[in-house]
């Protein structure tokens, strides 16, 4: 892979889409459980039997009481069972019960931030030993923060410790990305392109500029740098899931008009590619001019594309399956629509070939699929209700 790795100077709703302001006028506030699911495509092969992937799951009872959930991280200290934890758009972040209801209040920072448009509080990382927490919002003028709190022992995060360690205007009011992840030391920052619509000022291809990016943050002897821009071609990445067990960025990438996607690279080959975003959506030319500024880069394309067909428009976001509850073979991604509400599990071979997919149910609504600690999913409706994925 060739490097680009460029000093980042300067330091949803939600689903990013320039035309989801306004929700399908059937989704209503309710969640509506799947008793069954849609049947699994099963391939065959031309040198053996069918190959037969297997997810046996559908929808849980919803925990309610949340206003405007939109992540989950979970906190892992030495010697101690791992905590979940759930953000509030609205700036507040809990621990999670493992039955989905509010524990434990852990942050209040609802004067930094304001839950409107795609803006709030977006996301919620931990550092290895769960010292130090990290999240990621948007400021009272709409640009976009992150900052670091050192957690108490008692689990709550200490509003006098409150850094910034990275700072990016925004320079329109949408696209903002929101995921922030904690892997080997360093702390990866998922950017949107900006706003507007169409990349208007083609930042998501310009190696010297943050937005449309994956950034990566480090510290030395206490003290971050700038960041670095380590990939490119992102629209509006609202949520990222690190596959602990193969190494791997799972990004869903919210659509222009047309398609929605899935892209998926191990972690030590990020550097220097790019996922496309502007002169592609999906593997569709969209911005021509944009063509020479896609191929400064490696290429990286979507394992998993979708049109906005049946009232699909948005993705968003998802993570692979890693719990123990529910009887499965193979390895399945789960994500969801938000102006559908489905929740759809899509399985992949070992090439990140499709081998099947099937529907769980629908979440009004749904801005994300999250994992716990222990790999068991939960689907958040912007509505409030946090819906969990069991076993059918």
């Amino acid at each position: 892979m060739r490097s680009l790795i460029v000093p980042v100077l300067g330091a949803v709703l939600l689903v990013g889409c320039g035309s989801v302001q306004s929700a399908d006028p059937d989704l209503g506030s309710e969640v509506s459980l799947a008793t069954s699911s849609t049947p699994v495509e099963t391939p065959t092969s031309d040198t053996g039997p069918e190959i037969e992937p297997v997810f046996s799951a559908t929808l849980g009872e919803p925990a309610t009481g949340w206003t405007e959930p939109v992540d989950i991280a979970s906190r892992f200290v030495p010697g101690a069972t791992p905590t979940d934890y759930l953000v509030e758009r609205t700036g507040v972040v809990s621990m999670m019960n493992p039955d989905g209801t509010r524990g434990t209040l852990a942050l209040d920072m609802s004067d930094l931030t304001r839950a409107e448009g795609e803006r709030g509080l977006l996301g919620l990382a931990f550092s290895f030993d769960g010292a130090r927490a990290f999240v990621n919002y948007t400021d009272l003028d709409g640009h976009t923060n992150v900052d670091q709190y050192f957690v108490r022992a008692n689990g709550s995060f200490d509003e006098s410790s409150r850094t910034r360690i990275y700072f990016l205007e925004q320079p329109y009011p949408n696209h903002n990305g929101g995921e922030i992840v904690w892997a080997d030391g360093s702390l990866w920052v998922f950017t949107g392109d900006g706003g507007a619509g169409g990349d208007p000022e083609r930042f998501a291809l310009n190696p010297t500029h943050p937005l449309g990016k994956v950034v990566r943050m480090s510290e030395q002897d206490g003290v971050w740098n700038t960041g670095e821009v380590v990939a490119a071609g992102l629209r509006n990445p609202w949520r990222v899931f690190l596959d602990q067990s193969t190494d791997e960025f799972w990004i869903t990438d919210v659509g222009q008009s047309e398609i929605e996607e899935v892209n998926v690279v191990a972690r030590s080959e990020i550097d220097g590619v790019s996922f496309g975003w502007s002169h592609l959506e999906g593997n569709a030319i969209f911005n021509a001019d944009q063509a020479t500024a896609d191929a400064r880069y490696s290429p990286v394309r979507p394992v998993l594309e979708y049109r906005h067909t049946d009232g699909r428009c948005s993705i968003s976001g998802g993570a692979v399956y890693r719990g123990e509850s529910i009887g499965a073979s193979g390895t399945w991604f789960v994500y969801a629509d938000w102006c559908t509400g489905e929740v759809i599990a899509t399985c992949f071979d070992d090439e990140r070939a499709t081998c099947g997919t099937t529907i769980l149910g629908t979440v009004s609504r749904a801005v994300g699929v999250l994992a716990d600690a222990s790999g068991e999913l939960w689907v958040l409706s912007q509505d409030g209700p946090v819906v969990p994925v069991v076993s059918a």
